[in-house]
């Protein structure tokens, strides 16, 4: 546990990085980590694109706008969420369990009734109109989940994304690399960069390596605790 809170209290957003590669079994290690971040109903809607070649590489660092960490990394990572893959998770997920013999009927309810609830809009977003109205008058009788629109569909997914991209991180630095996120980037050139297809988008792009001794720009500044933990 100690080592935990280290790797946490020494993971920085690193601004300049050594040309140091990252080894193959770490890289592996840490996105095996990664991929075992939670997400909603297991659905793990996120691809782990790693630019290595010359050519994606140059081409990230222009889509991300020349930052210094981009162009310093000897490693560039894409993070990109896909919320349209839900079906085809969904139903390997269900395999898995299937397989297993945990396919309870409980789950198997859940995922092959209430998770189409929840993803599908339906023919011009008809459902994705009278889902939040549902909700709403379902919530003044009992307490009732959100089904959520296409957009609160979108929202999930880049939140999901987001953790298993702050696995990633964390699993690096207890590995003794670094990184830095970085969420300022040209979205049409990323899409294009990545060949991106129907609702994929970039969640985010990791710079990753070793720190550079002027990697740190300067200490963190923590904002106090009671304005950001409260108990009710």
């Amino acid at each position: 546990m100690t080592d935990f809170f280290d790797a946490v209290d020494s993971r920085r957003s690193i601004r300049a990085f050594l040309p140091d590669p990252v080894p193959a079994e770490v890289l592996d290690r840490c996105l095996d980590a990664a991929l075992k971040a939670p997400s909603t109903s297991n659905l793990q809607p996120w691809r782990f694109v790693l630019l290595q070649s010359p050519e994606a590489r140059a081409g990230a660092v222009k889509v991300c706008l020349g930052q210094a960490p981009a162009a310093s990394a000897p490693l560039l990572v894409a993070l990109v969420c896909a919320p349209d893959s839900w079906r085809r998770n969904r139903d390997e997920v269900v395999r898995i369990l299937a397989a297993r013999g945990d396919l309870r009927k409980g789950l198997d309810t859940y995922y092959n009734r209430l998770i189409p609830l929840v993803y599908l809009h339906g023919p011009l977003n008809l459902l994705g109109w009278w889902k939040p109205a549902a909700t709403w008058l379902t919530s003044f009788f009992r307490p009732f989940p959100t089904l959520l629109t296409r957009t609160g569909v979108r929202v999930g997914a880049q939140k999901t994304t987001a953790l298993a991209a702050a696995t990633f991180m964390l699993a690096l630095r207890a590995e003794g690399f670094d990184s830095c996120p970085m969420e300022g980037f040209d979205n049409r050139r990323a899409a294009k960069l990545l060949g991106l297809k129907g609702e994929e988008e970039v969640c985010m792009f990791l710079a990753v390596g070793k720190r550079a001794p002027d990697g740190i720009r300067f200490e963190r500044a923590l904002l106090p605790r009671d304005w950001t933990v409260q108990t009710i």
